[in-house]
């Protein structure tokens, strides 16, 4: 039987490409565009792994993460969240702006990556077993995917 992996995306775009990478190497996979939908469809299908985008509309894939884990019907579930902050860098790297530099936009990001970072490590705290970043190269995403499964073995 193919392990079944939810991904949590607010990104059609991101969704389709994750769950092609993913089913063209045998897995099942099962969608959610926002955190609640991803909750719902957790505790509904109980997939071997999830995949959560961290930042999204309505719920925010911090904010799914704190109430999966506190369900006990899907709190052991293996999570890969899935970040953006490289991308976000380049880009600004790109920005044309009088008001905003590269350096001024970098260093916020940063931070508020720490403080993630940081939240997870707090005493008590669950996290998640990888974080990936985007854009999403499907052979680390595959290694990733199933360094969790080995990891979980």
């Amino acid at each position: 039987m193919s392990k079944r992996i939810l991904i949590v995306d607010d990104d059609n775009t991101v969704r389709e490409y994750l769950s092609t990478v993913l089913a063209e190497n045998g897995y099942k996979t099962i969608c959610a565009e926002d955190g609640k939908e991803g909750l719902f469809k957790a505790i509904e299908h109980k997939p071997d792994l999830i995949v959560l985008d961290v930042m999204m509309p309505n719920k925010s894939g911090i904010g799914t993460f704190k109430a999966l884990k506190k369900d006990s019907r899907v709190k052991d579930i293996p999570v890969i969240m899935l970040t953006s902050i490289q991308q976000v860098i380049d880009d600004g790297k790109n920005t044309t702006s009088d008001n905003l530099t590269f350096e001024e936009l970098k260093g916020p990001l940063l931070g508020k990556m720490e403080k993630l970072v940081e939240y997870f490590r707090d005493g008590g705290v669950a996290r998640p077993e990888r974080f990936v970043d985007k854009p999403i190269e499907p052979d680390e995403f595959l290694a990733v995917v199933e360094s969790v499964f080995l990891d979980a073995a």
